[in-house]
């Protein structure tokens, strides 16, 4: 066991080692065929080092790439080529140096080495073919010169989405583009194909990864929603990730049964993914994004209530010159709790932006916060809430963003907001939020982007900010 474990660690050092020789050998070629001017013919010994140097890395990287192999993961014929192959070049550049040193012994044509350069180039070139095969899926090294016609047959618009069916013409194409490269014939990560129906269905190594209508069940749909920081995290760290649209389809075709032959009109559709799926028509896998602020016009608010508000202090602007729609900050509000907060209901209607943070605000003051239903951004970083506040939300339907970053707020109180569907952002970087809370908040609001922050957040067009003097 410990031999294999050791066995195992030097093959995962392949990848690195690999890159020795191919540098090497191809600086040694380069130095061979300089050296036959007149004006390089001093770099025959430092073509014979590196030459050496070369054929030593190229034996260390078949051994290593050898027990790499061992794990099952990869296509055996293609695995099978590519490690024979390497072994040829391995054999090649011994052969090159040993006859540029003139140790075989015997007199060879003087245009030998120069025949042994040019075929090691090629076995070169060909092994790293066979290479990036083995990582990253058929066609990986000529993928760019044929970039715009694999496109459109990926990416091809469905000029009538309701007559497409639901897994060639819509699911394949994304695990083609996302999953392929570590799932499909030339590598089977985990001992898991999903370029077939039967593939897919059978499973990897440690069974079934999909459960017809069970998405929560359905490992395949799991792991997309894992932190990308976690190891089981599917597209690996560094790979291209899957978009919030390609996720929300990977979900309805799960959960309508994940039907291999159906078409999209056979199968059932609410209204979060009817958008989704009429973008596909236009060649744009991404739902158009939800305005927020509402369409439906509002009456002016009065302005007698606007200047009782900024008497206390608040900051009380229209979204836009053409709205009577408003944004409402607390940023230069005197702090005196929860009772300024109160001011607000008579503008229920109107309020659409509120920003509470860096104030002294409890749980109390969300009673008032809850009766603007109008809301679609909600800012309460830095403040006093709790997990017994958020809970108080719930009649916020409209709400879009929401940012308890520096908040005591926990994984268990946020999820008390799971009937808010229209919510697409959340900021809960310092929060009471754990790690270990991600996939469970993904579950909880499949639509939204977790932000767990660490930078500075964007200024949302409205906010005000303070700017303070520099002390020399």
């Amino acid at each position: 066991m410990i031999l294999l474990s050791l066995s195992d660690f030097i093959g995962r050092f392949h990848p690195v080692i690999v890159h020795l020789p191919i540098g090497i050998l191809l600086l040694g070629v380069l130095l061979h065929w300089l050296s036959r001017s007149t004006r390089f013919g001093n770099l025959q010994p430092a073509v014979r080092i590196v030459l050496l140097l070369g054929a030593i890395s190229a034996v260390i990287s078949c051994i290593s790439g050898w027990l790499l192999g061992r794990g099952g993961d990869y296509d055996p014929d293609i695995l099978n080529r590519h490690r024979w192959v390497g072994i040829g070049t391995a054999v090649i550049a011994i052969l090159y140096y040993l006859n540029y040193a003139k140790k075989t012994g015997q007199k060879l044509p003087v245009t030998l080495p120069y025949i042994l350069s040019v075929l090691l180039l090629l076995l070169i070139t060909f092994t790293g073919h066979l290479g990036g095969t083995l990582t990253h899926g058929e066609g990986y090294l000529t993928q760019d010169l044929f970039q715009e016609e694999e496109t459109k047959a990926i990416k091809k618009i469905i000029p009538d989405v309701q007559q497409a069916v639901a897994y060639s013409d819509i699911i394949q194409p994304v695990l083609h583009n996302k999953c392929y490269s570590c799932h499909s014939s030339s590598k089977q990560k985990g001992k898991l194909r999903l370029d077939t129906k039967e593939f897919i269905e059978k499973g990897g190594k440690d069974g079934k990864v999909l459960v017809p209508g069970k998405s929560d069940e359905s490992e395949v749909y799991e792991r997309l929603l894992l932190d990308p920081l976690e190891k089981k995290h599917m597209p690996p760290k560094g790979r291209p990730q899957l978009t919030e649209a390609e996720t929300n389809i990977i979900h309805w075709w799960i959960n309508a049964g994940a039907s291999f032959d159906q078409k999209v009109k056979d199968l059932p559709q609410d209204e979060k993914i009817k958008p989704v799926l009429l973008a596909l028509q236009s060649n744009n896998i991404a739902a158009p994004s939800k305005p927020d602020v509402p369409e439906t016009p509002v009456a002016a608010a009065s302005a007698e209530l606007i200047g009782k508000l900024k008497k206390a202090g608040i900051t009380v602007i229209p979204v836009s010159a053409e709205s009577n729609y408003l944004s409402v900050s607390f940023i230069s509000v005197p702090l005196k709790g929860d009772s300024a907060v109160k001011l607000l209901e008579s503008l229920a209607p109107q309020i659409v932006w509120l920003k509470l943070s860096d104030t002294k605000i409890t749980d109390a003051a969300m009673t008032s916060v809850a009766k603007l239903t109008n809301l679609t951004r909600l800012s309460l970083d830095h403040t006093n809430i709790t997990d017994k506040g958020v809970a108080m939300l719930q009649p916020l339907t409209r709400l879009q963003y929401f940012n308890i970053v520096a908040t005591e707020i926990t994984g268990n109180g946020l999820t008390a907001l799971k009937g808010l569907q229209e919510l697409q952002t959340i900021y809960i970087y310092q929060s009471g939020i754990l790690k270990a809370d991600s996939s469970l908040l993904r579950k909880t609001f499949p639509k939204a982007i977790i932000d767990t922050g660490g930078y500075q957040l964007p200024i949302l067009e409205g906010d005000t900010s303070i700017v303070k003097k520099k002390n020399d």
